[in-house]
């Protein structure tokens, strides 16, 4: 993890920062952590670490990955950095935007069946014919080791910070994070979120077994869909070190969407908004400490839909 931590720190001269959040009544001492600058989202981060760690055999031959946008830009964009050939595969659930932005950056698009767990299988079968090799959008170690450096920076721009909240799909972002921060200091409170639209990773860890669950379209694109079956990593880092996991609608996540242009200057995907969603949630500050980082991990929206949200959201919006 540091090692992952001090190559991306000498990649990139731009630190996400750590701001205050803007509520008239905040609860408490409440940062927001935005986890993305180049690509859109935190995603850059996993797919560095792992394309830097291959070896040079499989760089030559490329790579191949499943996505539903965020993590298939970060590996198009450092693909087309080190010269490496990459291929990203995508459901039919994919938003425009994002597979637009994939091709910009050199990468095959592969619109691949109506959901990840089609698109996963194709992407799995043409990497085994063509060579590539396989880079998991979260449940692999390198990803996860370059996810969680966004901890590591938490920490040493808010170090008293007793309180992490985060979004949660997969398991990449949290499980790096929460790792990380259980092992600098086991008090810090973690709380994932993720919408309520078939929430794998919330009916898998009340569970205590991963559970397979339909895809439905989302605001929250980016965190919707299933865990894989075989999952080896991520279940065990959320299981493990989530001390709460929560739900908010899809109507919370817009108004996230609006309240972050609006009232914190921000554009923010659904999935990147649902942390700045569960702080509005009136239910929520007796969860929170003293000192608490919310993340918000990416800003690839459609302004066209964003827009609409904006019209429809704001006079709800104080």
């Amino acid at each position: 993890m540091e090692k992952a931590f001090i190559d991306y720190s000498q990649g990139n001269s731009v630190v996400p920062p750590v701001a205050e959040l803007l509520f008239e009544n905040p609860p408490g001492d409440v940062h927001i952590k935005y986890g993305y600058i180049k690509g859109g989202a935190f995603k850059l981060r996993g797919a560095a670490n792992s394309i830097l760690s291959l070896t040079e055999s499989e760089k030559k031959r490329g790579v191949i990955t499943i996505s539903t946008g965020n993590h298939g830009k970060a590996v198009a964009y450092v693909g087309k950095q080190l010269g490496v050939k990459t291929v990203v595969c995508v459901s039919e659930l994919v938003p425009q935007v994002k597979i637009d932005a994939i091709k910009t950056l050199g990468a095959r698009v592969v619109i691949a069946g109506k959901n990840q767990e089609e698109a996963t299988n194709t992407s799995m079968e043409m990497g085994k014919k063509e060579g590539l090799r396989f880079i998991s959008a979260y449940d692999d170690p390198d990803v996860i080791a370059g996810q969680g450096t966004i901890m590591l920076e938490i920490l040493k721009q808010q170090p008293k910070t007793d309180t992490l909240i985060a979004p949660v799909s997969g398991g990449g972002l949290m499980g790096g994070m929460s790792f990380v921060a259980k092992t600098i200091n086991p008090d810090i409170k973690i709380i994932g979120v993720t919408n309520d639209r078939e929430p794998a990773i919330y009916r898998s860890i009340k569970a205590g077994h991963i559970v397979q669950v339909d895809e439905f379209e989302s605001l929250a694109d980016a965190i919707t869909g299933p865990i894989s079956n075989d999952n080896q990593y991520t279940f065990k880092l959320c299981n493990a070190y989530i001390d709460e996991l929560l739900l908010i609608s899809e109507k919370q996540i817009a108004q996230a969407m609006v309240y972050a242009l609006l009232k914190e200057k921000q554009v923010l995907e659904g999935g990147g908004a649902v942390s700045i969603g569960l702080l509005l949630d009136k239910r929520i500050p007796k969860l929170l400490g003293d000192s608490v980082v919310a993340v918000c991990s990416g800003n690839s929206v459609d302004i066209n839909l964003l827009l609409s949200l904006v019209e429809k959201y704001k006079h709800e919006i104080s």
